[in-house]
């Protein structure tokens, strides 16, 4: 709606023109009236109107005069005159005073009508103009903003040049503290969205609901770096806001997980005082968000709650020793373990990736010399793949899964089917299965191997994973005994197997014969 001002030394007369057309269903509203120039000038003062309904001749000051001063005051403000005189020094006078409009009384309801759509037209492309241009001022501040923080962060800005007021507009005053600095990355951003257009746009949404929860506790800005990082920087009042400033980053993480289905990792330095130190506490933040690949994603990595490691803090490159021996000479659970102990190391993303390709690179050696097709074992695909891989968990197990594979083709190869180290299992399986805590770890040790490498070869000389064919064993030897001993109590016979809990047993039974064992005793009786 906006708003109109009727301005007539006459009651009735302000009265006939508030009924002379329906204001509100044109996109108007009467809002005030007055009765003579200076009443009026202290009206639009007060209320602001977008369009004055102007008699000429009014007391104090008359229309015309009241007219060019409220054109020089307000330029912005409409003019509609509505007078009995025609002269046209009258009409002239108004033209010269810049109204919109001149109306002779009594009014005529369309040309009164008419007028007032022209004026609601003229004041709708002001206010579009004025909403553009308060638009391109914000956004042209904030990238000067943004711009500043930028050339701030990456320690490109002679920091006594820094125009203060630039921050100060949105609360933060350079030389106070302390500020809270975080780095937010999205998880998996390459593997989520594939262009360019939807990582700005959810990162865009990113940024809001950071926004959104810093700055119901604090002064803040939030802008994006050169690296897909959202920055976050906030301006707490004392230290003892800390815990304050923690739990937001929290909800940060909570909240983008619960609106947008996707999970961010933050990495968070300590607060520090006054934008000089900026740069550095932004290193610290890339340096903790960096732990990520270690500690895992949708988590809040807070640089002063990491404890200095060996492994990450040293540039000291890994060697895998002597696993391409262990290959050739077909000990593969040894080459197996020494990749598992080696990989499971506190290691940087740098050392990872180099150890990963040492491992690959050994891995393809040796295919080779046994004239073996490599295949999918191409060093730059594999390699392509490493970089995309984000956790260390993740990329150890794609190297693992890499030297299983190649194994089982050396092994084929040779005609070694590891029958050796599967008997052995399934020896000491058919041996001890009574024993209640017998479990895949327990044998794996038993043999000298890694579990998972047992588990591996186990299931694919069987068909069976171990813990199936030690059921099945166990399952067999109860129905062996019921065979030779009925009535043999139900909890004894478990117990015999292996079982902890007859119940646990019979469901077992059941499930492999389609009987329950109290049955089946009973019919062998």
């Amino acid at each position: 709606m906006f708003k109109v001002c009727i301005i007539d030394d006459e009651l009735l007369v302000r009265e006939l023109i508030k009924k002379s057309v329906d204001f509100n269903s044109l996109g108007f509203e009467i809002i005030g009236e007055a009765k003579d120039g200076r009443q009026a000038l202290a009206m639009i003062d007060e209320l602001h109107p977008d369009l004055l309904l102007l008699d000429i001749n009014i007391p104090m000051i008359n229309g015309i005069t009241l007219a060019k001063k409220v054109n020089s005051q307000y330029p912005e403000i409409q003019i509609i005159i509505l007078t009995g005189y025609s002269e046209f020094d009258y009409a002239k006078g108004a033209i010269e005073a810049g109204v919109l409009d001149y109306l002779l009384k009594p009014l005529n309801k369309t040309e009164f009508t008419k007028a007032l759509l022209k004026a609601k037209e003229l004041l709708s492309r002001q206010a579009s103009m004025q909403q553009t241009i308060h638009s391109y001022q914000m956004h042209q501040h904030q990238l000067d903003k943004e711009a500043l923080l930028l050339k701030l962060i990456e320690g490109s800005e002679d920091y006594d040049s820094l125009n203060p007021e630039l921050l100060i507009r949105s609360g933060i005053e350079p030389d106070h503290g302390p500020f809270g600095l975080a780095a937010i990355l999205i998880d998996r951003l390459d593997e989520l969205f594939s262009t360019q257009m939807e990582k700005n746009l959810w990162k865009y949404a990113v940024a809001n609901i950071t926004q959104e929860i810093l700055e119901s506790s604090f002064p803040c800005v939030v802008w994006q770096d050169i690296h897909n990082h959202i920055i976050l920087l906030a301006s707490l009042d004392t230290t003892e806001q800390e815990i304050l400033f923690r739990s937001c980053c929290h909800q940060i993480c909570s909240l983008v997980h619960d609106t947008l289905k996707f999970t961010v990792t933050l990495g968070i330095p300590a607060l520090f005082t006054g934008l000089r130190s900026l740069s550095a506490a932004y290193q610290d933040a890339l340096w903790a968000l960096d732990h990520r690949f270690i500690m895992g994603n949708a988590r809040c990595i807070f640089r002063d709650d990491l404890k200095p490691s060996a492994g990450l803090l040293s540039s000291e490159r890994v060697e895998p020793g002597g696993l391409l021996l262990d290959l050739r000479s077909g000990s593969y659970e040894k080459a197996y373990n020494q990749a598992e102990t080696l990989l499971s190391k506190s290691l940087s993303r740098e050392q990872m990736i180099f150890l990963a390709v040492r491992i690959l690179s050994d891995i393809i050696t040796c295919l080779e010399e046994n004239r073996i097709s490599s295949g999918h074992f191409e060093l730059d695909e594999m390699l392509k793949k490493l970089l995309a891989i984000e956790l260390g968990i993740e990329l150890k197990q794609y190297v693992l899964d890499r030297l299983l594979e190649a194994s089982e083709l050396l092994s084929d190869s040779s005609g070694l089917k590891q029958n050796r180290t599967v008997n052995e299992a399934i020896r000491y399986i058919d041996e001890n299965y009574g024993d209640r805590s017998l479990t895949l770890t327990g044998i794996a040790k038993k043999l000298y191997l890694n579990a998972s490498y047992l588990s591996y070869l186990f299931k694919q000389e069987t068909g069976l994973s171990l813990s199936e064919y030690l059921t099945k064993v166990r399952l067999r030897e109860a129905k062996r005994i019921l065979d030779e001993h009925a009535g043999c109590p139900l909890s004894l016979l478990a117990a015999s197997v292996g079982y902890n809990d007859e119940y646990y047993f019979s469901k077992c039974f059941k499930k492999a014969y389609g009987i329950s064992p109290k049955k089946y005793a009973e019919q062998k009786k």
